[in-house]
């Protein structure tokens, strides 16, 4: 019934579009944040939107790689030693997930969840406003294995999936696109159908629909969870620091806290956090019409309006927001491998933010069965940004029709349990 008051804990980009979609078809919605609203894991991600890219994070051979990296700082993917035995438990069954059965089975679940995000997105710019490329995506290699690794990986997704196949360029073609390349950069990839959108754009644009067309929309900022009052396995209302909370549905989908508070509902989520760090430069003496992808380091770049942000890295360090200046430094320097001079502006910006990642790889979307009215909507990793919009069509669908047509058996909550 869409009178029915949604309680949406998590004001993230998830839980932003899901109050949108909700709102737009005239649920009363609640939005619980801890923080400020699009303040956490989205406000400095690159904001790409590249379904041809997205694939699972434990894909085969990873093991054998990651084990030279954890341990190394300046590695795509760093484990901090002394968070090791307290994510041991989430490592084991993370590492179970990277064969190839698995690996395909979930690339196939997120790229059936990914083919409508570019529509989605136009549909999106018709009625809020904010800053999205549409360019493509420029993919730099210093090494000529990886070009036709990488290569040889589109072309094939391309025929599995409809993605667009790659355009190979030499390295002059891609001196003629981004003249401050370095000498070392051997060539590239051009995909001519991905975009990015400046993520901090897309959360202001959610904010200031919900605030100035929300009619019912009632925003909880600085307000965080501490229990929740439940009768006959269903939940009446939320416990907050600032008081009673209630609702006739709730919605979990406050980024990397999202397991914390299942604990609360004696739920058990394995999300661990995995830290991203991002540059943002403004007024920089760098500018490109791509964002670009190091195919390399892993690292990337991406321009927006006065600005750009360089970022990458994957850190397992527990829940913290702290900041190493010295995986910022190795950011830097993988970044600066494909250029002829460091990437410099008027003010730089350093953020670090926790990725909320599963071990298997795949979002959490659906409706817990311990309670009749509570839906979870988290998990997504880095690609929280461009899925947003679909996880907010689907748990619209889930609240509003108990079904919906995207296939999401994959992503249930229940798995874990």
């Amino acid at each position: 019934m869409k009178n029915q008051r949604v309680t949406i804990i998590g004001g993230g980009i998830i839980g932003l579009a899901s109050a949108y979609y909700l709102k737009n078809e005239g649920y009363k919605v609640t939005i619980v944040e801890k923080d400020k609203l699009g303040n956490a894991c989205s406000k400095g991600n690159q904001g790409w939107i590249c379904p041809a890219l997205h694939t699972p994070v434990p894909e085969p051979g990873l093991i054998s790689t990651s084990l030279k990296w954890m341990m190394k700082k300046d590695s795509p993917l760093y484990i901090k030693p002394s968070s090791f035995l307290m994510i041991a438990g989430w490592l084991k069954k993370f590492m179970k997930h990277c064969n190839q059965s698995d690996f395909k089975k979930s690339e196939d679940a997120l790229q059936y969840l990914n083919y409508t995000t570019l529509d989605l997105f136009d549909t999106l710019k018709e009625d809020i406003q904010f800053e999205m490329h549409e360019k493509g995506m420029l993919f730099l290699f210093l090494d000529e294995i990886e070009l036709k690794k990488n290569t040889d990986k589109f072309l094939k997704r391309a025929k599995l999936y409809n993605h667009e196949e790659p355009l190979v360029l030499s390295k002059e073609q891609i001196k003629e696109m981004v003249p401050n390349t370095s000498k070392n950069v051997i060539g590239g990839l051009l995909m001519e159908r991905q975009r990015h959108v400046d993520p901090e754009s897309l959360s202001k644009a959610f904010i200031n629909n919900l605030k100035t067309n929300g009619n019912g929309v009632q925003i909880l900022e600085n307000t965080s969870v501490e229990n929740f009052n439940i009768k006959d396995n269903t939940i009446k209302s939320v416990i907050t620091n600032n008081g009673v909370v209630n609702g006739d549905i709730f919605l979990l989908s406050a980024g990397v806290w999202t397991g914390k508070i299942a604990q609360k509902l004696d739920i058990k989520l394995p999300l661990q956090a995995g830290k991203g760090y991002s540059i943002t430069i403004k007024k920089p003496n760098f500018t490109s019409s791509f964002p670009l992808y190091l195919g390399d380091t892993k690292a990337g770049v991406s321009p927006f309006s006065e600005k750009i942000r360089i970022g990458g890295t994957m850190e397992l360090s527990k829940i913290n927001s702290s900041v190493d200046k010295r995986r910022i430094q190795n950011v830097k320097n993988s970044v600066l491998k494909y250029f002829n001079t460091e990437l410099k502006g008027e003010y730089e910006e350093e953020w670090a933010g926790m990725r909320p990642m599963t071990p298997d790889g795949l979002p959490i979307i659906g409706e817990l069965s311990t309670y009749h009215n509570m839906y979870v909507a988290g998990g997504h990793g880095m690609i929280g940004v461009s899925l947003a919009p679909v996880t907010g069509e689907i748990i619209r669908d889930l609240i509003k029709y108990n079904k919906t047509e995207y296939s999401i058996n994959y992503f249930d909550p229940n798995r874990f349990m």
